[in-house]
């Protein structure tokens, strides 16, 4: 029997800063790399319009609460998988309509299911943070973990992904729950993903940023075999001001 294989990709896609030109670096990226699961975080209405009529042959969840379309949603190729179900959990963000966002789908070739969630953390330069000095990213991944660890099922393959706005804690909490970096499961060091210059407008003078901190974390059953953080232009504009992650995992 061939090993079933996934593409993986997680993307923080920029609101709709510097839209709709770094549309056709998004495209060209989603067309060349093809993934079979696509999570998205700082998604928004245009955005999301646009990702529909690219993604032609692929489907999202829908769902009446506004987080699916104001903040992340879940594509998949409908041609390898279809949704068993999904939804959204409150982990403890600030962001009134962010959450674990998450969705159970099924290989249409084994009937196996997977599951999927992504999330984005606050950001450090929250004001409470900036005056405190406390993240509330620990609070939330903790909370995360507990969902993952109670929504998961026995043996199921299992993958979470997202914009964490951290390098340090995500991997310390998340693989005290059996949830390992694409990263790290290889050997291999995460590259940056942000910012992306100079699509990021970094002017002379000012701060400038580098950071690991997007980053797909699985579970024992399923196995990355190869990932990268890609870098797609299309001209002098990246698809965001993030750069995507993507691996290949086999399922186990």
């Amino acid at each position: 029997m061939v090993p079933t294989r996934l593409s993986i990709i997680t993307c923080n896609i920029w609101l709709t800063e510097r839209w709709p030109a770094r549309a056709p670096a998004l495209e060209r990226f989603l067309t060349l790399f093809t993934p079979d699961v696509l999570c998205l975080q700082e998604l928004q209405r245009p955005t999301q319009e646009f990702l529909d009529r690219v993604l032609s042959g692929y489907a999202r969840v829908h769902d009446p609460f506004p987080g699916w379309t104001n903040e992340s949603n879940i594509y998949w190729n409908a041609a390898v998988l279809e949704e068993i179900g999904h939804g959204a959990e409150e982990v403890g963000h600030v962001e009134p309509e962010r959450r674990m966002f998450w969705a159970r789908l099924r290989l249409k070739s084994s009937q196996k299911a997977i599951f999927v969630a992504t999330a984005h953390l606050t950001s450090p330069r929250h004001s409470d943070e900036i005056e405190t000095g406390v993240s509330p990213r620990v609070r939330q991944l903790k909370r995360i973990a507990e969902e993952l660890t109670r929504r998961v099922r026995e043996g199921e393959p299992a993958f979470f992904m997202g914009d964490m706005n951290d390098a340090w804690h995500p991997q310390w909490i998340l693989i005290q729950a059996g949830f390992v970096s694409c990263f790290a499961a290889l050997g291999m060091q995460s590259p940056p993903t942000f910012q992306c210059y100079p699509t990021a407008n970094a002017q002379p003078g000012e701060r400038t940023i580098t950071e690991a901190i997007d980053l797909i974390v699985a579970n024992k059953y399923a196995r990355p075999i190869a990932a990268s953080v890609p870098q797609c232009y299309a001209g002098d504009l990246a698809p965001s001001d993030h750069w995507p992650v993507q691996a290949i995992y086999q399922l186990v």
